[in-house]
């Protein structure tokens, strides 16, 4: 009788044991799902900043229906910090009618989101998990 008894203490710390790995990856995974989020929001205010700026005809303080003034110090032309306590954010690509914005994560740099414009409107956003997004 001791023995059944014994193995069933082991099975069943066996069974917790893998409970609690699964909970710990399960949370991870959401955890960094929301980093994520909160990058694609980042990206999305910026990108939003962005238009707002390019529809300016102001030739001090204004885009005149272009991006291209963004190429350079774009986020310090919108009055925005490049990193905050969740990641790096860039304006990476800016011509004329077209905006690249592209954030990593700094707790993992292996998430990345990027977020297209064009004209006057969102295309999409790309999010990657897998280091294929960087500045």
């Amino acid at each position: 009788m001791g023995q059944q008894q014994l193995l069933l203490l082991v099975i069943g710390i066996i069974i917790v044991a893998i409970a609690v790995m699964a909970g710990l990856y399960a949370v991870q995974t959401k955890f960094k799902q929301s980093i994520a989020d909160n990058l694609v929001d980042r990206n999305l205010s910026i990108a939003t900043d962005a238009v707002f700026w390019k529809t300016k005809r102001d030739p001090f303080n204004g885009g005149n229906a272009e991006y291209s003034g963004l190429e350079t110090d774009g986020m310090q032309t919108l009055f925005l910090g490049e990193e905050t306590k969740q990641g790096m954010f860039k304006i990476t690509l800016a011509t004329a009618n077209r905006l690249e914005i592209t954030a990593v994560s700094l707790r993992y740099p292996e998430i990345g989101v990027r977020t297209y414009v064009t004209d006057y409107s969102i295309d999409s956003t790309v999010i990657s998990y897998d280091s294929t997004i960087t500045f």
